[in-house]
């Protein structure tokens, strides 16, 4: 016996899965992507829209990042902190090399110091020296030139102008004497017998010289018995001597011969003597002897 089935129900036609409207757990990515707002409503990505700048913000200087080298910002120059008027008033004031006053003291005493540091230095190292000097109005039992023109002119006025000539004479011989030296002390006097018939002259300088020198001669070859110019020592005295020519082979006669010049240099003195005639003038002791008592004279 066949069982029979009631009829079932008609097949339904199918229609799309309705949402449950009961909120479900998402997992972490979903949760993350529902968590933003609707896309309508979201800005456009960085892509599409230029990005502004961010400010920095006003730090300390230390907490400044440094950029990327070869992009380092120029630094700025830190505002002076405020100060107090006395502080201020002080930073105007000019410096001291701006002032025409201080620069005008500082050059004087700088060119004090470079002209008397050299003085100060050439007098102790012996060098010229600018102590005056003055020559006695006798040497060698001679007067000056003045006193025996003023003897035998008796006042005249030859004598006068013979004397403003000597006069200046010496003036302006110590005066080229002392420049020759670097501007050491120098004096020049004229001396002669009572008769003026003989004379030399003496200058004396404050400072060291040169010895006194003779070319060389070569005698042999000239065939002379003495050189022309002789130098001859008397105790620290040079002279130099004029000799006339003598043959070789034949005696020398002294009156041939006469004094030139006669130098003593030393300690920072120098006394020379220079004969103007030739007038008993053939003993070179004789003017040695001037030269040292003008030395003594002078401190030397």
């Amino acid at each position: 016996m066949s069982t029979e089935f009631p009829p079932g129900p008609e097949p339904q036609p199918t229609l799309p899965a309705q949402q449950d409207p009961t909120p479900q757990p998402m997992q972490p990515a979903q949760q993350s992507q529902q968590s933003q707002p609707p896309a309508q409503h979201q800005p456009l990505p960085a892509q599409h829209e230029p990005q502004q700048p961010a400010q920095q913000q006003s730090l300390p200087p230390a907490q400044h990042q440094q950029p990327p080298l070869g992009q380092q910002e120029p630094r700025q120059p830190q505002q002076p902190q405020s100060q107090p008027p006395a502080a201020r008033q002080r930073e105007r004031r000019r410096p001291l090399f701006a002032r025409p006053i201080a620069v005008g003291l500082i050059g004087v005493l700088v060119g004090a110091f470079l002209v008397g540091v050299p003085w100060l230095v050439i007098g102790l190292l012996g060098g010229p020296s600018p102590q005056p000097l003055k020559l006695p109005d006798t040497l060698g039992g001679f007067e000056t030139t003045q006193a025996a023109v003023t003897k035998i002119a008796k006042g005249g006025t030859t004598g006068k102008s013979q004397i403003e000539r000597a006069d200046k004479a010496e003036t302006e011989n110590a005066s080229r004497i002392s420049a020759a030296y670097g501007g050491a002390a120098a004096v020049f006097r004229s001396y002669s017998d009572p008769g003026l018939s003989s004379g030399f002259q003496v200058a004396a300088v404050r400072a060291d010289s040169p010895e006194l020198l003779a070319q060389y001669e070569d005698t042999a070859a000239l065939g002379q018995a003495l050189p022309s110019t002789e130098l001859k020592r008397i105790g620290p005295v040079q002279c130099l001597i004029h000799n006339e020519i003598t043959p070789a082979g034949q005696t020398v006669d002294p009156e041939n011969s006469f004094v030139m010049s006669c130098q003593r240099t030393g300690g920072g003195l120098t006394v020379q003597l220079r004969n103007t005639t030739t007038e008993d003038a053939h003993d070179p002791a004789r003017f040695a002897a001037v030269v040292e008592e003008a030395w003594t004279a002078l401190g030397g």
